[in-house]
């Protein structure tokens, strides 16, 4: 059963411990993401990222060959996925606030729809030309690099900035960075993917500033509304 839901003879118990830690703090974080979108109405992940996401968890979940890591990591991806659909939902329906451009907000739906299938097409074409490792690693890194850029600008640009919530911040930085140690470990000559994820740490650890820097702003500004 172990050696079913964890390939140990590739991966080493602490590599496999940091890649699924990381993936399932994100499992936690799309619970949040859901919860935001169906309580208020509000979409936190940026929606060309979320775009972009749902594309990867598709052709990596579902798409063979899958991961070598073992069944744990390979359901992490399709329930990535599953739960995506959800949210993918929430940016189709609550994302337009995200958009300022009229020309984009006029067609946004068929825009945002297009965006996942041209990802979805992208990864697979990626995949199957042999560019990616069996984990899907160098590829993800793109995902990861669209959320963990795009992320510090919607929060500055939004007008809610109390919705953010601190537990994703957290969750989503821990989740990213530990899935980045295991990178190091398992491949260290990947200097691609050293690169790329050292920085979504760095700019994950501004989104975390930023938000805690913007709804201190707005409660500064609710209690002088409330006191005036």
């Amino acid at each position: 059963m172990l050696a079913y839901l964890f390939n140990l003879d590739a991966y080493t118990p602490l590599e496999l411990i940091l890649f699924v830690s990381g993936c399932y703090m994100w499992v936690v974080v799309y619970a949040i993401y859901i919860r935001q979108i169906f309580k208020y109405k509000f979409t936190e992940m940026p929606i060309f990222a979320a775009a972009s996401n749902i594309g990867w968890e598709l052709i990596y979940g579902y798409v063979p060959p899958g991961t070598d890591m073992g069944a744990a990591c390979l359901w992490g991806y399709r329930l990535w996925f599953l739960i995506d659909l959800v949210i993918f939902y929430g940016v189709l329906k609550y994302g337009l606030e995200q958009v300022s451009t009229p020309k984009i907000q006029k067609h946004f739906k068929p825009i945002i729809i297009t965006t996942s299938v041209f990802w979805a097409v992208a990864y697979l074409a990626f995949k199957t030309s042999g560019h990616d490792t069996i984990i899907g690693a160098n590829s993800a890194y793109i995902a990861q690099a669209l959320i963990s850029f795009l992320y510090p600008i919607w929060i500055l640009r939004s007008d809610r900035p109390m919705l953010f919530s601190r537990v994703v911040a957290w969750f989503r930085s821990l989740g990213s960075g530990l899935i980045t140690c295991f990178m190091f470990i398992h491949y260290p000559e990947n200097y691609y993917v050293q690169v790329v994820g050292t920085t979504c740490v760095l700019l994950d650890m501004l989104s975390i500033y930023l938000i805690y820097q913007r709804r201190s702003e707005a409660q500064v500004v609710a209690v002088k509304a409330e006191a005036a």
